[in-house]
């Protein structure tokens, strides 16, 4: 999982070291020509720099290209999530067979050492000693009190690392279909991308930090069929599919309807995060050796569901920090609604199977661990957490805990790897953060019917409107 640095900056050391030559080898009279060589090298390391740049914006463009994606039906997409469906349960059930052959092995392994929770502003020094951090965002999308700690990841981050290439990579930065429009945002230049949250995206302009469009939304139809982009697919939906609709009730146009219900359940089936997770791994792959600090935010479902579907395990991360942000913002009655209207229309329909999965995920660690020191550890911090949450005091302070690579080995000295299993088990480091409730009241966003967007013409999309 380390990087190859040899390998990887190969060109640029070569550079570097004819430039060293050149530096300090004799003049004898040819300061001329090493003029002439110190000129043709600034215009080798520069046309590297240009061809690096112009080589992820090509990748970044391509993203955006609708001439690229590959049609499918309603009926298609169902089947392929249908095949995502089975590798998920697959997943999880490889991942529980794994764990019982770890805890056979080691039969004193605990989940973690005991863990203390503090009533303070969370200490993230020792995330920004790894390039990626993840932070993902639990319950839903609907809460103040996560992108306001986002706001304090970004401060600590600049402050811990002031001269760092820093970029956000965010799920609620969103490409809405402009063909013009960058995946990639400057501090301080405009942008038709958009924010879902808006403070964390000014925070970090302010910050000095690069931001990058993880997610897509743009509005298409053509007369009645509208299309949900989905990665590298377009899928096209038609009136006559069985297609579960949401209510809108800001917008009763019945177009609209049908594409923002198909985009939701499109975004949240098994198929649909999987395909979403490929494309942010190729997003952020194309511009990571930029960077030398990477903050990835985005919902817990798409970086702790299960470690082959994770946006972790597609970008080949070993060694990350991850932040998991836990709010208690009261939710609205309305948001609540909606969620479990989505939630219940999916699993009718057949899109989602998070109760079939969160049930055999439930069965499969109770079989695996029932009557461990393991168990026991999982049961002591869950009695922990339960009892620092009541025995909270000071509710304008979150209550957190972190544990590091150091702390589980600590735990765990003698751990001994299965033959059975190919890698060592992942360390890194882990904070739990329970927010308090936000400072400020949330500002409800009035809700927009919005025209669907003119398709670009070309070999495969001709009279879209």
């Amino acid at each position: 999982g380390k990087e190859k640095p040899y390998h990887i900056n190969m060109k640029k050391l070569i550079i570097l070291f004819t430039a060293f030559l050149f530096t300090f080898a004799p003049v004898w009279g040819q300061h001329s020509k090493n003029a002439d060589l110190d000129k043709r090298l600034q215009i080798s390391i520069r046309t590297l720099t240009t061809n690096k740049n112009l080589e992820m914006q090509r990748t970044l463009r391509q993203e955006t290209d609708i001439n690229l994606l590959k049609d499918i039906s309603w009926q298609e997409f169902l089947r392929l999530n249908e095949k995502a469906k089975e590798r998920l349960l697959a997943s999880t059930r490889l991942e529980a067979k794994a764990l019982e052959l770890e805890l056979k092995e080691n039969p004193n392994m605990v989940f973690s050492p005991q863990i203390e929770y503090k009533n303070a502003a969370p200490d993230y020094s020792h995330a920004f000693t790894h390039k990626y951090i993840f932070i993902s965002e639990n319950i839903s999308h609907d809460t103040k009190s996560a992108p306001q700690e986002v706001i304090n990841i970004l401060k600590a981050a600049r402050n811990a690392r002031p001269n760092a290439k820093i970029l956000l990579a965010q799920e609620f930065l969103i490409w809405t279909g402009e063909s013009n429009a960058s995946l990639l945002k400057k501090p301080g230049q405009n942008s038709e991308l958009y924010s879902g949250y808006p403070e964390v995206t000014q925070a970090a302009d302010k910050l000095g930090i690069d931001q990058l469009a993880l997610d897509d939304a743009p509005y298409y139809a053509e007369d009645k069929n509208v299309f949900v982009k989905l990665g590298k697919f377009l899928v096209e939906v038609t009136p006559q599919d069985k297609l579960p609709l949401l209510s809108y009730t800001e917008c009763d146009d019945p177009l609209y309807n049908r594409w923002a219900s198909a985009y939701q359940f499109i975004g949240i089936s098994p198929f649909g995060v999987l395909e979403r997770n490929y494309q942010w791994a190729r997003r952020i792959k194309a511009v990571e050796k930029n960077y030398d600090l990477i903050l990835v935010y985005a919902g817990s479902g798409h970086l702790s569901n299960t470690s082959s579907n994770d946006l972790q395990t597609l970008l080949k991360c070993k060694d990350f920090a991850h932040i998991e942000l836990l709010p208690t913002d009261p939710i609205d009655q309305a948001v609540e609604k909606d969620y479990e209207t989505r939630f219940l229309k999916g699993e009718q329909y057949g899109i989602t199977n998070d109760q079939q999965q969160n049930q055999e995920e439930s069965r499969l660690q109770e079989q695996a661990t029932r009557g461990t020191i393991y168990k026991q550890s999982l049961d002591q911090i869950a009695e922990e957490t339960y009892q620092s949450y009541k025995n909270w005091k000071n509710k304008k302070l979150p209550l957190w805990f972190s544990l590091t690579k150091e702390d589980l080995l600590q735990a765990n000295p003698n751990y001994k790897t299965p033959n059975a299993l190919k890698n060592d088990i992942v360390f890194h480091c882990i904070y739990a953060v329970i927010l308090a409730e936000p400072r400020v009241e949330q500002e409800q966003k009035p809700e927009v019917c919005p025209a669907p967007k003119t398709m670009p013409i070309g070999p495969k999309h001709k009279s879209y409107i």
